[in-house]
């Protein structure tokens, strides 16, 4: 069947490919872009003391904070005591490929609850640089302070709602038998705003879904986990 992706095509990666290989049409309409923020002197700052190594950890909540910090100055290397952890395999992925960095830590649920949940204890004053977007919910940089650590968090970037998202496919038109994954709670907002058939819909995470629920939109299925595999068994599961 035809899958909607609503990223743009380099940010799909081992998902799409995963698809493709399990024999779906997989085409693209990305629904928002990231933007830097306007201000760069506190991500500019931050940076500068993660490569003097001022701090322990590097915490990567997604790819995108790893493009971000890209863009705005970091040489993608980290001092060697400098540990780092990412959400799951999609953003360890373009850590490696992009900075020729392997991640150090993972949590077992690729989310912020369960890096907030599996994170270990820190060691008093362990400092933790924490880049996120502007969108970012408040509850892991607010856990892991109460957890102990010396939190620094800066915003690396701002996701923002593309103006005319259009499908790349010569059948430009979204129809009932399309299943459209809807990957963000910021995807969500512009995906309720379409004219869209009754597709069905497939949520990455639980805020996403929450955040659809919430806009009179509820997704069909939620995804356990943000992978190919996932996203195949929540189609078996709506015997599609």
């Amino acid at each position: 069947m035809r899958i909607v992706l609503t990223r743009h095509s380099d940010q799909t990666g081992d998902l799409e490919a995963g698809l493709r290989q399990a024999g779906h049409i997989c085409v693209h309409m990305p629904l928002t872009q990231q933007i830097l923020p306007e201000n760069r002197s506190e991500l500019s700052t931050a940076i500068q003391r993660l490569e003097q190594g001022d701090f322990t950890w590097l915490l990567l909540t997604s790819a995108n904070t790893v493009r971000a910090l890209l863009s705005c100055g970091w040489s993608g290397a980290v001092p060697e005591k400098t540990s780092v952890g990412v959400v799951g395999p999609g953003t360890a992925r373009i850590l490696e490929e992009r900075c020729w960095l392997k991640a150090s830590w993972m949590p077992q649920d690729h989310s912020a609850a369960g890096m907030l949940a599996e994170m270990p204890t820190p060691e008093s004053g362990t400092n933790l640089l924490l880049p996120q977007s502007a969108q970012a919910r408040p509850d892991l940089a607010q856990g892991l302070s109460a957890k102990g650590w010396n939190l620094t968090q800066v915003t690396a970037y701002a996701t923002v709602p593309l103006p005319r998202p259009e499908l790349d496919h010569p059948e430009p038109e979204l129809t009932g038998d399309d299943a459209v994954l809807v990957t963000s709670s910021s995807a969500a907002e512009v995906w309720v705003t379409l004219r869209a058939p009754r597709a069905k819909v497939l949520a990455i995470g639980r805020p996403t879904a929450e955040t659809l629920r919430q806009l009179g939109r509820p997704a069909d299925t939620v995804l356990g986990e943000p992978t190919a595999a996932g996203v195949l068994q929540a189609l078996a599961q709506l015997d599609l």
